[in-house]
């Protein structure tokens, strides 16, 4: 899985760091000297944060959603590798255990957010999200259930995405000899079709 992550941080670094962006606008994928820079470690240690982050906010959604169907925070604890205390702090009202239901749940995703409410007056869970094309929704009906309501929040981000890098990313813009990455000698031995 590490090789994965990996994998996945050396893209984003790739598209996101300084030589990689003007790479893509000059009409090319970024070159793997990229790696041999500054701004691209940089980028790549950035991006592996945001998986962090991303990793830390699946995780919570997916103790909600579990402890909603009936997951104990022993079962939740053991699938983190953590004792049922330190899931109970991590994830605190993930588990109905008597204690009450959280008032809201914030769901991150897909560039949007996402409130999941419970509504005392009708002992059921709405939701009203932000999706990251800037359209606004409120849930139109009520969900006994908690997970029910939070997987509708999140087909509404879902269908409410922006691709990653706008739908305006450039391609084939510039010039590749314009980029950093141009190397006359190496370009030089390439086989022409001009022949």
């Amino acid at each position: 899985m590490q090789d994965q992550l990996r994998e996945l941080a050396c893209k984003i670094a790739g598209r996101i760091s300084a030589r990689g962006q003007e790479c893509l606008v000059n009409g090319h994928e970024p070159s793997a000297m990229a790696e041999l820079f500054a701004d691209w470690q940089l980028a790549y240690l950035h991006a592996l944060r945001r998986v962090h982050e991303a990793a830390e906010a699946l995780a919570a959604e997916a103790a909600l959603m579990g402890g909603g169907m009936g997951a104990t925070y022993g079962h939740l604890g053991s699938a983190w590798g953590i004792s049922k205390q330190a899931a109970r702090k991590k994830w605190p009202g993930a588990v109905d255990d008597g204690s009450g239901q959280p008032e809201k749940i914030t769901v991150e995703r897909y560039g949007g957010v996402a409130e999941i409410t419970y509504l005392p007056d009708r002992c059921a869970w709405g939701w009203t999200a932000h999706g990251d094309d800037g359209t606004h929704r409120e849930a139109e009906e009520v969900y006994t259930v908690r997970w029910i309501a939070m997987s509708a929040a999140e087909d509404f981000l879902r269908d409410h995405a922006v691709p990653w890098g706008g739908v305006d990313v450039p391609h084939a813009l510039g010039d590749p000899k314009d980029c950093w990455c141009w190397d006359d000698d190496a370009w030089a031995q390439e086989p022409s079709s001009d022949t």
